[in-house]
This record gives C-alpha cells, structure tokens and sequence, in this order.
C-alpha cells in the first residue's frame, strides 16, 4: 500500500467536545465567590444579627480587591459553557452508518442557568440591591 492509500483508509474521529458540566460548575463556583466579594456590607450585618461574628469576615475582604477578575472570570466560563451546550446539542453523534440525537442534559442547563443567576446577582449587587438593601436595614 502507497502512503495515499494509506491516508484514505484511515478515519480520523473529531476531538470530543470538553465537558459543558465542568464549565459550568466552574462558573458557578467563580460566579459565587464574585457574590461574595460584592456582598461587603449587607451580609456581614444580617449574619451579624444570627450571631455571626465579624472574625469570620476578617479571610474574607481580600475577594473584594479582585471582584473584577471573579466576575470576568464567571463570565467567560459561562459564555463558554452555554456555547459548548448549544454546540454539542446540534451536532448528531455517528459511529458508522448510524447517527444518534443529541441528548438534552437537564443537570447541565440547571448549572449554567443558576451560575448565570449568580453572576448576574454579583454584577448589580453594588449598585443596585445592597443600597436598596441598606435602606430597609434602618
């Protein structure tokens, strides 16, 4: 066999697409440490009135500082996240001369769905609900 017959006969298998579950349970995760950062001021005073104390916050200001790059962060997981999820649902799956629906995974747009929330929530949280929450705190 010549090499060109031998590059015919071959079949070469696309690269698997990455796993839109890690995407997103990685956004989520970004996504509510972003929250976290952005909750400065309402959240300590309302685990403060459970009896939470301020020690606890002390680890915690640091997230402030890089809010930005958390929420950026979460951003672009999720975005990639939901791209591979639409992607992966329109490309049938074939092994020969038979071809399979792409099935619909209920978990992995729950996760992306949710993560949106979170980092949705962190992105108005400063501007919008913390004053807003704030006012009803007095």
């Amino acid at each position: 066999m010549t090499s060109a017959e031998l590059g015919k006969s071959s079949t070469t298998k696309p690269l698997p697409a990455p796993s839109t579950g890690v995407l997103a349970g990685t956004g989520l995760v970004v996504g509510a440490g972003a929250l976290i950062a952005s909750s400065c001021c309402v959240l300590p005073m309302a685990l403060a009135g459970l009896g939470v104390t301020g020690a606890v916050f002390s680890g915690l200001a640091f997230l402030a500082d890089i809010r930005p790059f958390l929420i950026a962060g979460a951003a672009v997981m999720l975005a990639l996240g939901w791209a591979f999820f639409f992607w992966r649902r329109r490309r049938a799956r074939c092994d020969g001369d038979t071809c399979a629906k792409p099935e619909r995974s209920g978990r992995t747009m729950g996760l992306l769905g949710f993560g949106s929330l979170v980092v949705g929530l962190a992105l108005v949280w400063g501007p919008y609900v913390e004053p807003a929450l704030l006012r009803l705190a007095r």
